[in-house]
C-alpha cells in the first residue's frame, strides 16, 4: 500500500510540472525578455495554514547582469493543501517586456497572481509556481523547481506581494 501511493505521488508531481513546463514555454513564447533569476526563501515562523488557505512570508533576492536587489513580501495560497512545508526555497526565471531593468529602481515590486503545485513525503518535497505581475503586470516569473522540508500535496492559485528590502 505505501509503495502504491508513492507511485501515485510521483506521479502527480511529474504530471504537475509537466503542466508548470507547458505553462513555461507558453510564457517565453509570447516575448519575454530574460532579465534574471528570483530566489524567494520563506520566513519560519510566519506561516498562517489553514486547510484551503495559507500564507507566509518571504525574503527573495533578485539577480540580474547588473547586480542584486533584496526584496521582502508574502506569498499566499488558496486551494487543496494537505502539506506542512517548514522551509520552502522558490526559484524563477524572470521575463520582463524590456531590458530596461535598472537595479536599485526595484522593477519587480507589486503583486503576482498565478498557480503552484507541490507534493512532498518522508521530509522531501517538490513543486512549481508560476506567476505573472508587477507594474502592469509586465513580468513573468517562470518557474522552475521548487523545494520545500515537509510532507503533502497541494493544487491552487497563488498570490505573492514584494516591496522593496532596502538597507
Amino acid at each position: 500500500m505505501k509503495f502504491a501511493r508513492g507511485v501515485m505521488l510521483a506521479f502527480l508531481v511529474v504530471s504537475l510540472a509537466g503542466l508548470a513546463g507547458a505553462y513555461a514555454a507558453g510564457a517565453a513564447e509570447q516575448g519575454g525578455v530574460n532579465l534574471g533569476s528570483l530566489t524567494c526563501k520563506t520566513n519560519p515562523g510566519t506561516g498562517v495554514h489553514l486547510l484551503l488557505i495559507s500564507s507566509v512570508a518571504v525574503e527573495c533576492t533578485f539577480k540580474t547582469s547588473g547586480g542584486e536587489e533584496m526584496y521582502k513580501g508574502e506569498i499566499g495560497f488558496l486551494g487543496v493543501d494537505l502539506s506542512r512545508k517548514e522551509e520552502q526555497t522558490l526559484n524563477f526565471t524572470v521575463l520582463g517586456i524590456s531590458r530596461d531593468v535598472k537595479v536599485g529602481s526595484y522593477p519587480l515590486e507589486g503583486d503576482y497572481l498565478g498557480a503552484s503545485v507541490a507534493a512532498g513525503m518522508l521530509g522531501r518535497g517538490v513543486g512549481s509556481t508560476a506567476l505573472v505581475g508587477g507594474v502592469r503586470r509586465s513580468f513573468n516569473l517562470v518557474p522552475s523547481a521548487d523545494t520545500f522540508k515537509g510532507a503533502g500535496i497541494s493544487a491552487g492559485g497563488t498570490r505573492m506581494h514584494l516591496e522593496p528590502m532596502k538597507k
